[in-house]
This record gives C-alpha cells, structure tokens and sequence, in this order.
C-alpha cells in the first residue's frame, strides 16, 4: 500500500470509530432519557380547598397482622397527605390510624391524654355518626353481628345527610378512639370485625375469620387547626373490596371526606 492511500485508510479509520462513538453516546444518551421519563415523578402535593375528596389505597402497616398494633398513619385532612410519626407533636395532621389493622381513629388534640398529639397545639376531635334508618338496613344490636355486608349505596346515603356538624363541640371525642363496633369492650364503631367467623359460618375460618367490615358510619373530625369536616371510610384492605377476606391485604384505607375550610360547620358540600 502506497503511502498516499495509507493516509487515506488511517483518516477513515478514525472518522469510523469517531462516528461509532457518536452513535454511541446518542443511544446511551437515549436510553437514560427514556428511563428517567418512565420514572414516576414524586407526588405533587395538593392544594386542599373546600370541597370533597376520595383517597384510595392509603398505605398504613401493610405488614400489620390481627394479633397485634399496626404502626400509626398520621394523616392531614387539611393538606390531603399522610404526615411522618415524627411530626405527631404538631397541628400538621388531624386524624391517626392506629391499633389492629389501623382500625382505631385518634385526633390530633394536644389536651387530649391519649391522643397521639398530646401535648402538641392540636385542637382536633372526632364524632361518630349512627344514621338510624341507614343502621335498620344491616344492623341487629349492639355487640351482636351484622345482618350483612352493608351495601355500597348505604356508604353515600350515610355520608350525604350530614348537612352540618351534628352535636356540639363538647360531644367530641378528644381522648378517646372510635374503632371496631363494640370490640374487646369498645362501644360504637365505624366498623365490625368478625373475630369468630360469624357471617359466613359456611366458610373456613381461616378465610373468614379477623376480617372488618367498614359499616356506613361517618365520622365528624374537628380538624388539628379548628376545621370541620365529615369523613367515611369504605376499607382497609387493598382495593376496597366489597367482601373482604384473610387473602386480602389489609393496611390500605380508602375513604372520601368532604372539608369546610372556612371555619363553619357547613358540612352541605358538593364535588
């Protein structure tokens, strides 16, 4: 090979793997901008105004069991989050999740001994409402079980006749939870559980037995900072199924509220 043609091979060598690399570079290039744009961006947070709002699937202790307390979710009406345990001390949440399955209701009230937020600036409460003609429909008497799963219209009927805060301010729960109906000497709660596999004896117990069943009862919540609002709670398993069983994950809540930020306790909220 000549020394002319020598030049000319070494040049096109070099403008190869130049172009090589190029094209190289560009595909890597490519594909990290494809991956970063399949990465979920982190959730925006949201702007919470009066109005009326569905969480669905809220993670609490998903790995929680029934022989034992799950961990606390602290959860803001206000802000439409869930809050870290290490600002329980603060007026940033206004209701907590706590005991078997998350299944316990705690307000955030600084005066409140057995509040998560006791000794913080919390001025929240909690009130369980017991709609008479909604009970009729699935309800027998107190620490007695239900007649059957309420059905999905009842959650809506309940929820949608609270026009207004329902009782006085004195009538709110500031210490004590609302939690299971009439359970391990509770009183009245937002939901039933099934400890003996009572409603479906036909079924194994180790299907249907330590299964809650959310009831049609809505609960008033004084927020952490002085507002109101109603909230109704459909599950704490993992999609709200509407017959829940062992196989279902518990320790995801899913529930609506509607929230009045102007001080009031004009609870008449539409979408």
């Amino acid at each position: 090979m000549n020394k002319h043609w020598y030049k000319l091979y070494i040049s096109f060598r070099r403008i190869f793997y130049l172009v090589t690399a190029v094209i190289a570079g560009l595909s890597v290039t490519s594909c990290a901008d494809s991956d970063d744009n399949n990465t979920p961006d982190p959730q925006e947070p949201v702007e919470v105004t009066t109005g009326v709002y569905k969480v669905v699937n809220l993670a609490a202790d998903t790995t929680a069991t029934s022989s034992e307390n799950a961990n606390t979710l602290y959860y803001s009406l206000e802000n439409g989050k869930a809050v870290s345990s290490s600002m329980s001390q603060t007026d940033q949440w206004d209701i907590a999740f706590l005991q078997t399955y998350n299944s316990s209701i705690a307000a955030n009230n600084g005066k409140g001994l057995y509040s998560p937020g006791y000794g913080g600036p919390g001025k929240g409460g909690i009130y369980l409402v017991i709609n008479q003609d909604v009970d009729a429909a699935y309800y027998t008497s107190a620490g007695k079980p239900i007649k059957e799963i309420p059905d999905s219209t009842l959650f809506q009927q309940a929820f949608s006749a609270i026009k207004t805060v329902p009782v006085s301010d004195d009538k709110f729960l500031i210490s004590d939870y609302i939690g299971l109906d009439y359970f391990q000497g509770s009183g009245a709660g937002w939901a039933w559980y099934d400890f003996y596999n009572e409603l479906f004896p036909d079924r194994p117990a180790s299907e249907k037995a330590h299964v809650a069943y959310a009831l049609p009862r809505p609960i008033i919540v004084r927020t952490a900072k002085g507002n109101y609002a109603k909230v109704i709670i459909y599950s704490v398993y993992k999609d709200a199924p509407a017959n829940p069983d062992r196989s279902n994950k518990a320790g995801y809540i899913t529930f609506s509220y509607a929230i009045q930020k102007d001080g009031s306790k004009n609870l008449d909220i539409s979408q």
